[in-house]
């Protein structure tokens, strides 16, 4: 017999084809999602292993950095400073393998067209070696071979694409006080430093056209920047193995660090910082981006899972409730409680294999495929051996079948639970509402009243509809909310707080600058950027001198977004800085008190007087005339404002170590939402289509539990305009709660996701805009009432005679 009402369990889920059909598509979408999302995770760890590996197609990436901030060591200090770190080796547990000196250079690119005109550069000399070497893989991307003569280059694939170079071409290029010369294109390559392609440590890859980097001999860049034979301003320190930098502690990375920090100090005066892979912004942002969608994939799969398995066990609640007589007699025929579980334990079985089966296969035939070539074009990398293991398809089936399976337990238990007795009566079907909520209902409109009774009827599915929606919006909620914020960072401080059009980098040549400024009729305002760490803590952070450290438009050129706090007065007995929402985070240094900075050799405190708001990077901002003195250096950037038609030429390229235009960062932000807005309105559009499917399933159940009420109500004279409004009135205010629930989920949830993701190299504070909010309430109570039609268009449809006939019974 319990087959009969397995059977007629099949029916009734088969008559509701369309809540049927978007339980399976949920859970199709989690596994596509989790596929997908895996896919890409698993390949681009991969990939980045496979880059950094110590063998002939890996590039043995250092596993710390030495480098001269200020300068250039010359041949003899630079192998005597790697002579002394291997006779005073520090470590007992990590052995050294190599200690090379690199050259590297800001400059330029002189492009043939009048249109791109000059373009700032980074260049390297690569004296091709055991440590960091430059990548050439065998990929339709690449070709050519490495510069072996003092007038050849190889140029990194993401600058030659946009620039649309090729292997044989020569280019016109120029460095530090040298001239511009010519050079030969021989191989288009990449390098570990400009993986993740942007212009100094910004985090916006550069706009292909608006940046350059290049890879020649290092007598080719000593004759390029007019350095003296064997200069240098890099020591790549590897050691054997690969120490994990994320446990540098554990590893033993973190006391290496310090102690060969100290061994150059005392062979050199050099203003220099040593920092392992983290401090590498490309390299750390690549991991981070990795790691996070490592961790997040499984995340996606499994709301939509849940938010699956809570509308299942909604609608396996409902069909109990529709059954429940069929459950009734069966038990007075004597069948047992657990026969009358497993055709609700197979329904969702069911659902579970089919919405699998429906997103596996479209999962790893266009998903994965689909979600590795994005990432491709956005970071510009080629990912040479894409995987997508079996175990990783396996574990995202298995984690939606197990919740799908749970969703099926107590509703089946509930089913087998029912008292033959009870359900004959139709006691079980008689939910009186509490004396509290009745006495609050009786003096509103009868309508009214029967509104808000019904609606907290069932508080259960209430709760768990609300928090389905909830996670849905969460999924939709956090792209705006991201993005919103990322608006706010990127576009908010170039737009709003910096009004500078070129930044000009030098180091001691900014009198010439400055009189081009002059000459031309540009504003100008000095500034210093410099590189500094926490005193006992080797982790980079910038140090900013200001002319002016201000927050109102027209005080400077660079206006800080104060949090918190006051800002710094110049000339001070302990110098007052300002430091980004990151340090407090990390290091949680306080307003009020009083730390160290360490350049190279000095150590200087500095009492913190406030917080800013808006830096990825870890930032400290400093009056100039404070840092200068400290620092011994006016200034490493003029920031110019250029009056119309005048545009940065040669004459500024020679006085200059590179230049940064604001219309080319603006342009790169702009680039990027470009590039991922499919990607961004696939998932907003993910979170708004289940929120639909949720909302629909629980309004439609509400309304079929209430035929017999509203029957009556039409027969007692009741209008279909009255009856609708009371549904608009209902639908309006499960609306605005689950708006309000949803939002502040997709507020706390994005959060809590991006804590884990942040780190010292990229921090950012999720600040959603009134506007976000609105959005995302707006949109829930749009869905809610937009399904009051569906209810009017039902109760129109509704058999009066059957339905008062039941009423009577």
């Amino acid at each position: 017999m319990s087959m009969l009402l397995t059977k007629r369990l099949a029916r009734s889920l088969w008559r509701t084809k369309l809540r049927l059909s978007a339980v399976i598509l949920m859970v199709a979408i989690g596994v596509f999602a989790g596929i997908a999302f895996g896919a890409y995770a698993n390949s681009a760890t991969t990939l980045y292993d496979d880059i950094y590996a110590d063998d002939e197609q890996g590039v043995n990436l250092p596993d710390l950095w030495v480098e001269n901030n200020a300068g250039n060591w010359n041949a003899t200090t630079s192998n005597h400073l790697c002579q002394e770190i291997q006779e005073q080796w520090p470590s007992e547990t990590l052995e050294l393998d190599h200690c090379e000196a690199r050259l590297k250079s800001n400059g330029q690119f002189f492009s043939e067209d009048a249109e791109i005109g000059m373009i700032p550069a980074v260049w390297h000399g690569i004296d091709e070696g055991e440590v960091d070497r430059v990548w050439i893989p065998e990929h339709d991307c690449c070709s050519g071979r490495m510069a072996t003569t003092a007038n050849e280059i190889v140029i990194d694939q993401h600058a030659a694409e946009g620039l649309e170079l090729e292997v044989g071409d020569t280019v016109q290029i120029s460095a530090g006080a040298g001239f511009a010369l010519n050079y030969t294109v021989v191989g288009i390559g990449f390098h570990s430093n400009h993986l993740y392609f942007t212009i100094g440590g910004e985090i916006l890859p550069a706009k292909p056209g608006t940046f350059v980097t290049g890879y020649m001999t290092a007598e080719g860049l000593e004759a390029l920047a007019n350095f003296s034979a064997g200069d240098s301003n890099l020591l790549l320190i590897d050691v054997v193995g690969t120490p994990d930098p994320q446990t540098a502690l554990e590893s033993g990375l973190k006391d290496l660090t310090t102690d060969i920090s100290a061994i150059v100090s005392e062979n050199d005066e050099s203003p220099m910082g040593v920092y392992d892979r983290r401090g590498v912004t490309s390299v750390e942002f690549l991991r981070a981006d990795a790691d996070g969608a490592m961790k997040s994939y499984p995340i996606v799969t499994g709301m939509i899972a849940i938010i699956a398995g809570i509308t299942i066990f909604l609608s396996l609640q409902r069909l109990i409730q529709s059954q429940a007589k069929e459950i009734a007699v069966l038990r007075t025929l004597g069948v047992k409680r657990m026969s009358i579980m497993p055709g609700y334990v197979i329904a969702p079985i069911f659902i579970g294999v089919t919405g699998c089966v429906l997103g596996a296969i479209p999962g790893v035939l266009f998903g994965a495929p689909g979600m590795v070539s994005m990432y491709e074009d956005i970071i510009g990398i080629p990912i040479i051996n894409p995987s997508l293991p079996t175990s990783l398809v396996t574990q995202t089936v298995s984690n939606a079948m197990l919740i799908v399976f749970l969703s099926g337990i107590w509703p089946a238990i509930q089913a087998s639970r029912l008292q033959p007795l009870e359900v004959l009566r139709g006691q079980h079907e008689i939910r009186v509402s509490s004396r509290g909520l009745q006495k609050l209902t009786s003096k509103l409109p009868a309508t009214v009243g029967l509104a808000i009774r019904s609606s907290v009827r069932k508080p259960v599915r209430l709760m768990f509809t609300f928090f389905a929606v909830g996670l849905s919006m969460l999924l939709f909620g956090s792209m705006v909310i991201m993005m919103d914020s990322f608006g706010e960072i990127f576009l908010g401080g170039l737009e709003k707080r910096q009004s500078w059009d070129a930044q000009v980098f030098t180091m001691g040549n900014e009198d010439a600058i400055v009189e081009w400024a002059e000459e031309n009729g540009a504003e100008h305002e000095l500034m210093i950027l410099f590189p500094g760490t926490p005193e006992g803590d080797n982790r980079q952070l910038t140090s900013y001198g200001l002319e002016n450290v201000a927050t109102e438009a027209g005080e400077s050129m660079y206006l800080v977004h104060l949090s918190e706090g006051d800002l710094p007065s110049a000339n001070q007995a302990i110098t007052e800085v300002l430091i980004d929402e990151g340090i407090n985070h990390f290091l949680g240094w306080e307003i009020g008190e009083t730390h160290s900075i360490v350049f190279g050799t000095k150590t200087v405190d500095v009492k913190i007087t406030g917080f800013t708001r808006g830096e990825i990077a870890r930032t400290v901002y400093f009056h100039r005339a404070d840092l200068a003195e400290i620092l011994e250096l006016d200034a490493t950037v003029v920031m110019l404002q250029l009056p119309d038609g005048v545009e940065p030429g040669d004459q500024l390229a020679r006085n200059s170590l590179g230049i940064t235009m604001r219309e080319d960062t603006l342009e790169a932000f702009e680039s990027l939402q470009q590039q991922q807005q499919q990607f961004f309105l696939a998932i907003q559009g993910l979170g708004i289509l289940i929120a639909v499917a949720v909302l629909f399933n629980t309004l439609i159940m509400n309304l079929a539990e209430r035929d017999t009420e509203l029957a009556t109500l039409r027969v007692l004279g009741a209008s279909n305009n009255r009856l609708g409004a009371m549904l608009f009135g209902e639908h309006l205010g499960i609306g605005l709660i689950g708006g309000v629930l949803g939002c502040i989920f997709s507020i706390v949830g994005t959060k809590v996701l991006m804590s884990t993701f942040v780190t010292w190299t990229a921090y950012f504070t999720v600040a959603p805009s009134n506007n976000s909010i609105f959005i995302l309430i707006g949109i829930v109570v749009f869905i809610s009432i937009s399904l009051t039609p569906f209810g009017m268009w039902r109760i129109k449809k509704m058999d009066l005679v059957d339905k008062v006939k039941d009423l009577s019974q």
